[in-house]
């Protein structure tokens, strides 16, 4: 991915991403999409759960962009950037928020940036799978990471 083509990558990605969320789960998703950009942060301790519940609560404060928005934030730091994932946050029939997770170099350690510094930019389509997901072809909510009740009780 090289800076010039990064909001066509983008969106090229998001619509990755949105094939691979409909072919997982069973809810309507939108094409309307907005973005957020989350940091991926070293474990610190926490093991993967609590961390992903310290993402999630951070991204329910924070004002979703366009693509356009985001594109431009992330060239302004692309010489920083080491890996981008996309997710989706929230999805419901009338809109997408898709999260953008960004590795910084910066976050690499010494020894392995200056393995990879001279590597281009990586960027992937993730979506989130359930622990109760029992095989590839059972489909789930795609906001199960949010909570409700459904998710709650299939947890259970």
């Amino acid at each position: 991915m090289i800076k010039d083509k990064l909001y066509d990558d983008l969106k090229e990605a998001t619509e990755q991403l949105l094939g691979m969320a409909r072919d997982q789960s069973w809810n309507t998703i939108s094409n309307n999409c907005l973005y957020l950009i989350s940091e991926i942060k070293d474990s610190n301790g926490k093991n993967f759960f609590e961390q992903r519940k310290i993402r999630k609560r951070e991204n329910r404060h924070k004002q979703p962009k366009t693509l356009q928005a985001v594109a431009y934030e992330l060239s302004c730091i692309y010489k920083n950037l080491y890996d981008v994932n996309l997710c989706v946050f929230k999805s419901t029939s009338r809109q997408t928020v898709v999260e953008i997770q960004i590795y910084l170099k910066c976050s690499l350690s010494k020894v392995y940036l200056e393995k990879v510094k001279a590597n281009d930019l990586s960027l992937h389509c993730k979506v989130a799978i359930p622990p109760y997901a029992i095989d590839e072809t059972s489909k789930f909510d795609i906001n199960w990471e949010l909570g409700g009740l459904r998710h709650n009780w299939k947890m259970y």
